[in-house]
């Protein structure tokens, strides 16, 4: 080994570390942006199912027709969300027609190294679930 060669493995491995603690962190980014669309996804699942429980039970009766009360499926479904108390929301849209509720939440996940990447813009997670009420028994 010649005297210029000295110390070299040292610089090798800090430089290697740190691209390691780099790599970890954006791990780190992106782990929290997919719990967040989980969180959401479930959340939004849950309400629309929720929504989908608004059966208008004087049509059943009379007819044996599953619809749903819009009014009411979108009350449900804003209820259960509420439940949940998702962090970050930015938008949540709630449709019900007497076919089926639509739940859809946006959010957005605050990214710490990414940011170098996506020029400082938050990531933005959207979700979208629908209900509807069963049509035959399980």
């Amino acid at each position: 080994m010649t005297g210029g060669d000295r110390g070299s493995v040292t610089v090798w491995t800090l430089g290697m570390v740190l691209i390691v603690l780099f790599l970890g962190a954006l791990s780190f980014d992106l782990w929290s942006g997919f719990g967040t669309r989980r969180d959401y996804a479930g959340a939004a699942d849950q309400a629309a199912q929720a929504g989908a429980n608004a059966l208008d039970t004087s049509l059943f009766r009379s007819t044996g027709e599953r619809k749903l009360e819009p009014a009411r499926a979108e009350q449900l479904a804003a209820e259960n969300l509420a439940t949940h108390g998702l962090a970050n929301v930015t938008g949540v849209v709630i449709d019900a027609t007497a076919d089926a509720v639509v739940v859809e939440v946006t959010g957005d996940v605050d990214v710490g190294l990414l940011r170098i990447f996506g020029g400082g813009d938050p990531l933005v997670v959207h979700v979208r679930a629908v209900g509807q009420p069963r049509e035959d028994a399980p």
